[in-house]
């Protein structure tokens, strides 16, 4: 057992606790005077307590902890999904009162010039373009909220970086062809480990006070799970948060991914958790299906090549109005809904959802955006604005 990595754990404490307690059982001296920039989760506009983001006590927990440490300066930054407002996102998640609260100060990150940084023997990428932000402060803290990921198995604290890229280059991600048919990993977990090489946080804390289960990273369920972890080791942090959401992180490709390319151990053995016992934290969390039409009866889903901001906001149409589709049933007796830019066998009449499907042009409906909201999509199905049950999420 490596007794010099330690990763704290805590549990049933509430956000802000857990998350306090789980850094106490770290040495926090390294941070003196030195400027921190710290990275939550916050990809959506949405209320608090949905799982969709981190929730914004534990991200004040980890102010209040760096401002105690000694931090010279403190930011908080965040790139979320295209065409989603970063201010609007930071206020509806109440992030916006914590820096108000705490006097520091918040980044849109994609107002700010992106820099070009090469991968040198990337297994995909060869460059990427990551926000500049990122590399004028001394430290960077992942913030990221648990859930489980229809892509990925689940978004932790290593995957939480991809909100460090501009713009676009977060889809640009998820839409790379395969380079090297070699590699049995899906495209996006190798992108993902190409860009640990030349970006990883230096401190993780993992908030899994309300996580996302199921269709997550945004068409899932809310998961009270009430725990924290915190570590200076990235693949500890990640691994432990899987145990505690009663996944084995062995499954998970990114992680494995990382840990051999950065020669750092996914052995849970390897560290040393603070409790011992943590046992009594473990919230197991349901992993994504494997087949996502199975899910929505009489829905087809036509999905090759997306990225996760066209499938999210799938999920949460279907979700709010899958009841609504049934007049509009194709020759089959089955909704069809296609997204991406490699669908190529939806029949006529599909629904074709964002500007990479709807740039094939087939006969259909087509509904533009990256990604349109949901209630764009029913507009573009029945002609007709919906009666607002519900706020809309972003």
């Amino acid at each position: 057992m490596n007794e010099q990595v330690v990763v704290g754990i805590a549990g049933k404490q509430g956000p802000f606790q857990n998350v306090a307690t789980a850094l106490a059982a770290l040495d926090l001296s390294s941070i003196a005077q030195k400027s921190v920039l710290i990275k939550p989760n916050l990809g959506r506009v949405a209320g608090v307590g949905h799982g969709y983001n981190t929730h914004p006590e534990a991200v004040a927990a980890v102010v209040e902890a760096m401002q105690k440490a000694g931090a010279s300066k403190i930011a908080i930054g965040e790139s979320p999904l295209v065409g989603i407002n970063t201010m609007e996102a930071f206020e509806r998640g109440g992030i916006t009162e914590v820096a108000q609260r705490y006097g520091v100060e918040l980044l849109d990150f994609d107002q700010h010039k992106p820099v070009k940084t090469e991968i040198h023997n990337g297994r995909i990428l060869e460059h990427t373009r990551i926000c500049s932000p990122v590399f004028e402060y001394d430290v960077l803290v992942s913030v990221p909220v648990t859930k489980t990921h229809m892509h990925t198995g689940v978004t932790l604290g290593m995957k939480n970086l991809k909100g460090c890229l501009y713009r676009h280059e977060k889809v640009r991600y998820h839409q790379l062809e395969y380079l090297h048919t070699t590699y049995p990993e899906k495209t996006l977990d190798s992108a993902i480990s190409d860009l640990a090489t030349v970006l990883l946080p230096d401190l993780t804390v993992v908030d899994g006070y309300i996580g996302m289960e199921g269709l997550g990273p945004s068409g899932g369920e809310p998961k009270k799970s009430d725990f924290a972890v915190a570590s200076w080791n990235p693949v500890a942090a990640d691994i432990y948060a899987c145990v505690l959401m009663g996944i084995d992180p062995s499954t998970i490709p990114h992680i494995n991914l990382i840990s051999e390319r950065m020669n750092i151990s996914n052995n849970p053995g390897d560290y040393t958790p603070v409790p011992a016992d943590y046992h009594p934290f473990i919230s197991p969390y349901k992993a994504p299906p494997k087949y996502i039409s199975g899910e929505f009866k009489d829905i087809v889903i036509h999905d090759k090549e997306s990225c996760s901001a066209c499938l999210s906001t799938l999920m949460l149409f279907l979700r709010r109005f899958k009841d609504d589709m049934t007049p509009y049933l194709l020759g089959d007796g089955k909704f069809h809904i296609a997204i991406g830019k490699g669908v190529h066998d939806a029949p006529e009449g599909s629904v074709f959802v964002g500007n990479c499907s709807c740039s094939l042009k087939k006969g259909g409906i087509y509904v533009k955006g990256c990604p349109p909201v949901p209630t764009r999509i029913y507009e573009a199905v029945t002609g007709e604005e919906p009666e607002e049950n519900e706020p809309e999420v972003h």
